[in-house]
C-alpha cells in the first residue's frame, strides 16, 4: 500500500517490524503489487489505500475516508469494495511478502542522481522504491561497495546481498505520490535496472533518523 515513513523502528530476525506483515490476497491466492509472477498481481488500486501501525493493530485507510482494522470481516469488505472483486487482508505465513528480501537500503545520492536523470531535477521521492532505510551518501550508487559487508545502523547489523533490481513499481502513482512514467527506463540507462541494494537482519535492534551508519563495522 502507500509508504508509512516513520521516525524510529524496531527490526527483527524479519526485517522491520509491521514492515508487509499483512498483504491483499486475491481469490486464487496472490499477493495485490504492482506488477505480476509467480506470487505477485498486478492489482493498482492497493496503491490508493494506505497502512498504519498503532499499537498492535494495523489501520488501513481506504480513499473514500473509509479506515478498518486489519485482520476483522470489515476490513475484507471494505477493500473488495475498493478492489472491485473478492479480496481477503491476510498475515503473512508461509507465503513471504517480502519481494526479495527482509530489509533494503538506498542512498540520498543515488536518490538525487535518478531525480536529475528523469523529472524536474529534485531527488527522487524515496516512497517510489519503497525502500525501508535511506541513507546519507555523498556518491551516487556508493551503496553497491557495501556488497558482502556488514553495515550498522543504530544499534542494528545488516548484510548487504545485492543490488536491488527494479520493475515497473518504480513509477506508478501510489499515496500523495504523482507517477513517474520514465523512472524505470532513468534507472536502466544510468545504472543497469538497479538502484539500492537488499540486506538480511544480522543483529536485531532499533533504527532511528539521525542514527549513524558505519558500513564495514564499526571501528
Amino acid at each position: 500500500m502507500g509508504v508509512d515513513p516513520v521516525d524510529s523502528v524496531t527490526v527483527d530476525a524479519r526485517g522491520l517490524l509491521g514492515d508487509r506483515e499483512w498483504a491483499v490476497y486475491d481469490a486464487a491466492g496472490r499477493l495485490a503489487t504492482g506488477k505480476h509472477s509467480r506470487r505477485f498481481r498486478r492489482m493498482d488500486p492497493v496503491f490508493t489505500a494506505s497502512a498504519q501501525r498503532l499499537g498492535d493493530s494495523t489501520l488501513v485507510s481506504l480513499p473514500d475516508g473509509v479506515t478498518v482494522v486489519a485482520g476483522t470481516p470489515e476490513a475484507d469488505a471494505a477493500l473488495s469494495r475498493h478492489f472491485g472483486e473478492p479480496v481477503t487482508l491476510r498475515q503473512e505465513t508461509d507465503v513471504m511478502h517480502q519481494d526479495g528480501a527482509s530489509f533494503s537500503i538506498v542512498g540520498t545520492a543515488t536518490l538525487a542522481e535518478l531525480g536529475a536523470q528523469e523529472g524536474d531535477g529534485r531527488p527522487l521521492d524515496p516512497r517510489h522504491l519503497r525502500t525501508n532505510v535511506v541513507v546519507e551518501t555523498a556518491e551516487p550508487f556508493i551503496e553497491d561497495s557495501w556488497l558482502g559487508r556488514d553495515v550498522v545502523i543504530g544499534d542494528v547489523v545488516v548484510r548487504v546481498t545485492e543490488s536491488t533490481e527494479r520493475c515497473r513499481m518504480v513509477g506508478v502513482a501510489q499515496v500523495d505520490l504523482h507517477e513517474r512514467p520514465g523512472m524505470l527506463k532513468a534507472i536502466s540507462e544510468r545504472h543497469d535496472l538497479c538502484a539500492g541494494v537488499y540486506a538480511t537482519v544480522e543483529r536485531p535492534g532499533a533504527i532511528s533518523v539521525g542514527d549513524r551508519v558505519a558500513p564495514g563495522g564499526l571501528p
